[in-house]
Order: C-alpha cells, then sequence, then structure tokens
C-alpha cells in the first residue's frame, strides 16, 4: 500500500500519437506499469473534435477503465493547448476557450476527475509589458478563469487547478507571482483554486534560487497542491525526461526527497503524475514505453 496516500499516475501527453487506442492504452498502464491512476489530457481526449465524437471516445475510455479498474482523479491541457488561450487579447478566442474550458471540465467529470487543470494563459510579448501585464492579468485572466471558477463550482468538481510556470509571459513563474495570483483566484466566491506544481518550473533568470529549487517550491505549496507534475530534470536543460538510471544520476529530482516533504507537510491526498516528453527521434521513440516503466520503477521503490 503506498505511504500516506500518494497516488502515482500517468499524463497521458506521451501517449498522443502514439498510443490512440484506448483498449491497448489502459493494458499498457494495467500490465506494464501497473499503476491505477492515469491523468488525461485535452489533447489525448480529442476535445477539438466535435462534442459527438468527444463524448463517444469518453463513454468508451470510461468503460475500458472502469474494466481495467483504472481511475481518474484529474485531468489537464496538453502540449498542443499551450496557446494564448484565456489571455487572448481577441475577446471572440477568449469565449472560445471559455467554451472549450467548459466542455473539458464536463468530461473530466463524466471521468471522475475531481480536479481540473491548465496553465492560466499566454501573454504575446506586447502584451506582457510591465505597464500592460498586471492589468491585463486582473481583468482579462483572473476574469475568465473566475467566470470557469463558478461553472466548476456549479458542477460540484472539487477545484480547479493551475501550474505555475516559467517565465513571467506563462504566469506564477517566481513564489511571490504564484503566491500573488492565488490569492487573486480565490478573491471571488465560490470560485475554489488549488495549484499543480510541477518540479521543473520556476524562473532560471531570478535573483532569488529559491524561484527554481523545486523541493522550495514544495515546501511553500504542497498543501495547496493535490497534483504534481513529475520529470527527471538537469541543470540547464528544460525536457520532460523520464527517470532512467541515467537520466537520474545527473539529474536533481529524487523521488525520496519529494516524498519526504509531501508526508512531513501534508496529510490530504497527493497526486504526483508523470509528465514525459519525448523527441520523435530515433533511438528516443522506439525507447518511450521502457523509459516510462524505468520511471514509474524508480518511484514505486519509495512508494511501498
Amino acid at each position: 500500500m503506498m505511504k500516506n496516500s500518494i497516488k502515482l499516475s500517468v499524463n497521458t501527453g506521451f501517449a498522443v500519437n502514439r498510443i490512440i487506442n484506448n483498449e491497448k492504452f489502459a493494458q499498457f498502464v494495467k500490465n506494464n506499469l501497473k499503476i491505477e491512476y492515469i491523468q488525461p489530457t485535452s489533447d489525448w481526449l480529442n476535445l477539438f473534435m466535435s462534442n459527438k465524437y468527444t463524448y463517444k471516445n469518453v463513454i468508451n475510455l470510461n468503460k475500458i477503465l472502469n474494466r481495467y479498474n483504472i481511475k481518474v482523479n484529474s485531468c489537464f491541457t496538453g502540449a498542443f493547448t499551450r496557446l494564448n488561450h484565456l489571455a487572448h487579447p481577441d475577446k471572440d478566442q477568449q469565449k472560445y476557450w471559455i467554451n472549450y474550458f467548459k466542455n473539458f471540465i464536463d468530461l473530466s467529470i463524466d471521468l471522475g476527475a475531481n480536479y481540473v487543470g491548465s496553465h492560466l494563459g499566454i501573454l504575446s510579448y506586447d502584451d506582457n509589458k510591465n505597464k500592460k501585464r498586471k492589468n491585463i492579468l486582473v481583468k482579462r485572466v483572473i476574469r475568465n478563469w473566475h467566470i470557469l471558477g463558478e461553472y466548476a463550482y456549479k458542477k460540484k468538481l472539487k477545484s480547479l487547478i493551475w501550474e505555475p510556470m516559467s517565465i513571467s509571459r506563462e504566469f506564477g513563474e517566481t513564489i511571490n507571482e504564484c503566491k500573488k495570483i492565488q490569492i487573486l483566484l480565490n478573491k471571488k466566491k465560490p470560485s475554489n483554486f488549488k495549484l499543480c506544481l510541477d518540479v521543473g518550473h520556476g524562473d532560471i533568470n531570478s535573483k532569488n534560487k529559491k524561484d527554481y529549487d523545486p523541493y522550495y517550491w514544495l515546501n511553500s505549496f504542497v498543501k495547496e497542491s493535490p497534483v504534481v507534475h513529475i520529470k527527471q530534470v538537469h541543470k540547464g536543460s528544460f525536457g520532460h525526461l523520464p527517470f532512467t538510471k541515467k537520466n537520474n544520476s545527473k539529474g536533481i529530482v529524487d523521488a525520496k526527497k519529494i516524498i519526504k516533504i509531501i508526508q512531513k507537510k501534508k496529510n490530504e491526498d497527493t497526486e504526483l503524475a508523470f509528465e514525459l516528453s519525448f523527441k520523435e527521434r530515433d533511438p528516443i521513440d522506439k525507447n518511450v514505453k521502457n523509459d516510462v516503466i524505468s520511471s514509474v520503477k524508480y518511484w514505486k521503490k519509495f512508494l511501498y
């Protein structure tokens, strides 16, 4: 049994265009990874397709996950949705994305998710100028997320989760910025916002080294982060690396240290979601499944 109610899950981002059959993906999770949770991404669920298609796909996926006893605690946006979305200056685009996220919330709830999340949005170079940024954050980004916060509350979602990123255009890049935004998001009730921390994020240009220290981030926010994205990180590298022996020998993310912080600081359940990314180059592409399996095995050593 896992310590301290820590759930291991795999984010489906790596599987987009690699494992598109729901049954085969469930078999890989159950038989090879031997974990009980997945974190579906909006890309993997094909949310850009028609509603008729996506709902049919979710019904099919639900049946398969139930058959294999695989659960969904959270859903998240993926690489294809790393866009301006709710921060876009065009109001029609904002409306589109508000409807997109409402649909995403509905489908995620159908899959049993307690949390649904994304980055907050991305500012263009022009919008990120100092005089504009603060005003846009409050009047555009926060306002749009409050609309979704109210919708999520009515749908009885446990909370929306947002991911602090690594540059100012993407928001939450430093400890202080993250705290400020979290206060702004939760200012309007009944909205409820928590975090999805990422062990590889933080502003490397910050004068404060704590702003890109994964352990300081965890110590600061783990109580507010029901979901944490995990991947191996090398100094000066920004890849979503798997936890292989080679990567672990050079990496800064230590599973034992992460788990220790969670156990010390938090009593509630925490989902540790593998958010791994692989180049479409061989031998990397050929080794994807084995590298995901190795990553899970590495973390399991410290969780049982």
